[in-house]
C-alpha cells in the first residue's frame, strides 16, 4: 500500500512539474495550425516569437478578408448553404476574430516591449502609468 502511494505522489509531481514547463513550438508547429493564438493569451509570452507565429502561419493560410458590408449579401443567403459550407464560413469568421485580437492584443502591449521581447506585467505596466501621471 505504502509503495502504490508513493508511485502516485511521484506520478502527481511528475505530471505537476511537466505541466508548469512553457510549450516549446518549432516553426513546422507555427506553419500547421494557429499556435499564435493560444501565445497571446500567455501573459509569459515572447512577443518577437508571437510575432513570428503570426507571419509563419499565413505564410501557408490564407488571411481572412475583412468584414463585408451587408449590402449585396443577401443575393448568397438565398440559397440555403451546404453543412460544409457552413462549416467553412464558421472556421472563416472564427479566424476572422482571432486575427482581430491578435491585432488589438499587439496595439495594446507594442509599448510595455522590452528589447529581448519579453512583455511587461501587468503590475509593471500599472507603475509606468502611475510613474508617467506623477510627471
Amino acid at each position: 500500500m505504502k509503495k502504490l502511494l508513493l508511485f502516485f505522489t511521484i506520478l502527481c509531481s511528475v505530471s505537476a512539474a511537466y505541466s508548469q514547463q512553457a510549450t516549446v513550438y518549432t516553426e513546422k508547429d507555427y506553419a500547421r495550425k494557429p499556435v499564435w493564438i493560444s501565445m497571446i493569451k500567455d501573459t509569459a509570452a515572447n512577443f518577437f516569437e508571437v510575432e513570428k507565429a503570426y507571419k509563419i502561419y499565413f505564410q501557408y493560410h490564407e488571411l481572412p478578408e475583412g468584414e463585408h458590408d451587408v449590402i449585396g449579401e443577401h443575393a448568397k443567403e438565398e440559397k440555403k448553404p451546404s453543412k460544409r459550407e457552413r462549416r467553412r464560413m464558421q472556421a472563416e469568421d472564427h479566424m476572422r476574430l482571432e486575427v482581430k485580437k491578435y491585432d488589438h492584443w499587439r496595439r495594446q502591449v507594442f509599448p510595455y516591449v522590452q528589447t529581448d521581447g519579453s512583455i511587461l506585467t501587468p503590475s509593471q505596466r500599472l507603475q509606468v502609468w502611475k510613474d508617467n501621471k506623477k510627471k
